[in-house]
């Protein structure tokens, strides 16, 4: 009967081997569920799922922004007629994420046919009319960019709906600096 047991009981220092793993997987799941919160909750890490910018996850940086950078910023109160069409909602709690194409000093075009960035045609400006046929809005000027003024532009899908749309985002409406941690 010993012998029985013996065969279908794996060697105590086996058994202890798999008991401290088991309690290191266990523990490290309670350590990862009660960071998670505090995370998404603070807003340290952001789920994207919108095709604009690469659907994943992003983390924060203390980092100031620029060109060639991933913002977060809540929809501009000029985008938000749109947005209240479109969705039912007012979109105040929202947050949208681009990268910034134009920062001050730049000159941004969008009177004509295209996106001018400093001179250099960068894509054609949004439709008139969205999927579903709802106007969109058009931020139609030729100027400097202020020194507190970031144009978020996306190339990713030609219909984004970024500062062709609304315009300028200004620093103060900036709620940081992203960058991917996973895409996919």
């Amino acid at each position: 009967m010993r012998k029985l047991i013996r065969s279908v009981l794996p060697a105590p220092s086996t058994r202890c081997a798999r008991s401290r793993r088991l309690l290191k997987v266990a523990l490290g799941s309670m350590v990862v569920w009660a960071i998670l919160p505090s995370l998404f909750g603070h807003r340290v890490v952001v789920i994207n799922t919108s095709p604009s910018v690469a659907p994943g996850l992003y983390m924060r940086f203390a980092i100031e922004p620029a060109v060639g950078r991933i913002i977060d910023f809540r929809i501009p109160y000029r985008a938000r007629p749109y947005v209240q069409r479109r969705t039912g909602q007012d979109g105040e709690d929202w947050y949208i994420l681009k990268p910034i194409a134009a920062g001050p000093g730049d000159r941004v075009n969008t009177t004509g046919s295209s996106l001018v960035i400093n001179g250099r045609a960068t894509a054609p400006m949004p439709p008139d009319l969205d999927g579903a046929g709802r106007p969109l809005p058009v931020w139609r000027e030729n100027r400097l960019l202020a020194p507190d003024e970031f144009f978020v532009f996306s190339a990713r899908i030609p219909n984004s709906f970024d500062s062709r749309c609304y315009g300028p985002i200004m620093r103060k409406e900036i709620a940081s600096v992203r960058r991917p941690l996973i895409t996919w």
